[in-house]
């Protein structure tokens, strides 16, 4: 049976009303009052773009004999939007490089897992809510160690190195992974790659459960699950296609179930779920329309598992649905005419195989069923296209996803819709990542550690003798300074630098501290609580503790800063006092900052004030600033 649409058309005009529309829900979404979401689900459809929705929606309508599209269950979401793809090097993305957006907010090049362009591992919004207390579930229905899963825990240059790949997972902590098992275990340049694999794993503290029934025996004593289908031999494959696939094999929607199972508790902090249909895109890859459309229904499947969450947990839940981009540049409709008759498929759906092949595509002139042609719609590509894909969403702060967006909006806005602010700043991840692929800090090294103040200082350069000095002896000036760092984020990153044990340690943070409303006593204890720690894991390495400078807040630069000059020399007090109780040596630099010298130390605290004439913003110190610093530490850089 054949019917008539001018489907497109009214796509086109459905979008453009979305993009219109609905972009006010998103601006309102950030002055409302609405719940924040304590359990987010983010399904990712490989390769799903709006067409293959349709094509889907509009097969099951026309097996019925029907006139019109019957709906999957995400497609009746409440806000809808459209979001691009392109990546950081081209407008047509790889599925490594979109999944990197839609994990991290940062976009990748084609080809690279969980790395910024420069090749700098970059954190995943999966760390920063693991950081944050909540749980973390990422599942597939291909390999855990495929693109897209591997863009939420993995960093690398090569997406299909996935030994490597593999070898991450279990370092990441996160409490549930599901789905098809490891790719990188077939490596065969590795000896034992699968023990070395399933190894580490084991070592990590994941329990592997293979199949839903070894799940349900084994759920109530692990503290972290491996979900894989039953059987050794299958264990590392995909999960079976839908087409072919036998009573009793894992599916998605039976991975998400388990992960709710094992994630969700009532009083916990809550959880954040990755579950990517992968196989959609494989069958969009090869142009069979049959398998995009079972392998659609099948994730829609798996996203009612969710929904059905939802329901009982309405105001705490967030769910999204989208795509890391087209595959395959599917049309609904062929050549001439305003027909497409998709009851061809049903046979192939069933599992029944067409021997009718070799008829070639007229767009892309590659050999393709004949099925497509019989049913008159059409493929560009057998890769991937830049045509933006669909964002649907329910739930709290669902409203942020409707318009037009990118895909680094979309792990922005789950952020924001669950309330969650990292520990630390995406600078601080980055300089942190930085360090680690730096020459580890070694016994002859001097480290200066801090803040943006210590970041700022070209630390080396001031003292070229001692460099050269210690560059004899295999060591270096170290500049360890990160913006917006405070002591807690210092005693975060000790473990890159105390197993070195360094030469020296200049020692200054405190005004970041400041800013979040700490009291002096609680910034001087946390200091020296990081000094004692310096002590205790590095006695040979010899520390000066930096006072704090003062500031200038005439510049009114940093709000948070307002009405708290004094602090700062309350805090140097408390600091001095306590250095000489652990017997470190403090360096009090605060004075030769202040407008006219040491002479303001007469002054009343409020009114002791950072030179203007050495500074921009109130805070920061220009070159002239670290000249005076450089010189009144110099006697002890050596």
């Amino acid at each position: 049976m054949k019917h008539s649409f001018s489907f497109l058309k009214k796509a086109v005009c459905l979008i453009v009303a979305i993009i219109f529309v609905s972009a006010s829900f998103a601006q309102q979404k950030a002055n409302s009052n609405e719940p924040k979401a304590k359990y987010v689900f983010l399904f990712i459809g490989d390769g799903m773009g709006l067409a293959h929705v349709s094509l889907t929606e509009a097969w099951l309508s026309q097996k019925d004999g029907k006139l019109s599209f019957t709906h999957l269950g995400f497609t009746q979401f409440p806000v809808m939007g459209v979001a691009t793809t392109y990546s950081a090097s081209n407008i047509i993305t790889c599925s490594s490089a979109a999944a990197t957006a839609l994990a991290s907010g940062y976009k990748a090049n084609n080809g690279t897992v969980g790395i910024y362009p420069d090749s700098i591992p970059l954190t995943q919004i999966t760390y920063k809510l693991k950081e944050l207390g909540y749980k973390i579930g990422i599942m597939t229905s291909v390999t855990i160690d495929h693109a897209t899963p591997a863009c939420f825990y993995a960093h690398n240059i090569r997406r299909k190195n996935y030994f490597e790949i593999a070898m991450e997972l279990p370092e990441s902590g996160f409490d549930f992974f599901g789905g098809g098992g490891f790719e990188g275990s077939r490596n065969k340049e590795i000896k034992d790659a699968a023990d070395k694999i399933y190894g580490k794993v084991a070592d990590k503290g994941y329990t592997v459960a293979l199949g839903v029934a070894d799940y349900k025996a084994k759920k109530n004593g692990a503290g972290k699950m491996l979900l894989l289908q039953d059987g050794k031999k299958r264990r590392d494959s995909a999960l079976h296609p839908v087409i072919g696939r036998k009573d009793g094999e894992l599916t998605l929607a039976q991975v998400v179930e388990s992960a709710i199972d094992f994630l969700y508790e009532p009083d916990g902090k809550g959880f954040f779920i990755m579950a990517e249909g992968g196989q959609i895109d494989w069958e969009a890859h090869s142009n069979n329309a049959a398998g995009v459309i079972t392998e659609t229904i099948d994730f829609d499947k798996a996203i009612a598992v969710a929904y059905e969450f939802y329901k009982q947990h309405p105001d705490e839940t967030l769910i999204v649905v989208t795509a890391d981009h087209e595959t395959g540049g599917l049309g609904l409709g062929r050549e001439r005419g305003y027909t497409y008759d998709l009851t061809v498929f049903t046979d192939a759906i069933k599992g029944n195989k067409s021997d009718e092949k070799n008829v070639q595509n007229y767009m892309s002139k590659e050999v393709v069923d004949t099925l497509n042609k019989k049913a008159r719609i059409g493929w560009t590509t057998k890769s991937h296209t830049g045509i933006p894909v669909p964002v649907f969403a329910v739930g709290a702060g669902s409203r942020m996803f409707a318009g037009m967006i990118d895909n680094t909006d979309i792990p922005k806005n789950i952020m924001k819709a669950m309330d969650a602010t990292p520990i630390y700043t995406d600078h601080y991840y980055k300089r942190k990542a930085i360090f680690d692929k730096e020459r580890p800090i070694g016994p002859n090294d001097i480290v200066f550690l801090g803040n943006s103040l210590t970041e700022g200082g070209n630390w080396a350069s001031y003292y070229p003798e001692v460099e050269a000095k210690l560059a004899k002896k295999g060591g270096a000036i170290r500049n360890r300074g990160i913006v917006g760092d405070t002591f807690g984020g210092i005693d975060a990153r000790l473990d890159q630098i105390l197993p070195g044990h360094p030469k020296t340690i200049f020692f200054l943070t405190g005004a970041n501290d400041v800013s979040h409303n700490l009291t002096a006593d609680s910034i001087a204890n946390g200091i020296i609580k990081v000094v004692r720690r310096i002590k205790r894991e590095s006695p040979g390495t010899k520390i000066y503790l930096q006072s704090l400078l003062p500031i200038n807040e005439s510049f009114k630069r940093y709000r948070l800063l307002n009405g708290k000059t004094a602090m700062f020399s309350e805090i140097n007090a408390k600091l001095e006092k306590m250095a000489k109780e652990e017997k470190v040596t403090f360096i009090n630099i605060y004075p030769l900052f202040l407008t006219n010298g040491p002479a303001d130390l007469s002054l009343p605290a409020d009114q002791q004030v950072l030179n203007p004439n050495i500074t921009r913003d109130g805070l920061h110190v220009t070159k002239d600033g670290y000249k005076i610093w450089s010189e009144a530490i110099r006697k002890y850089v050596k």
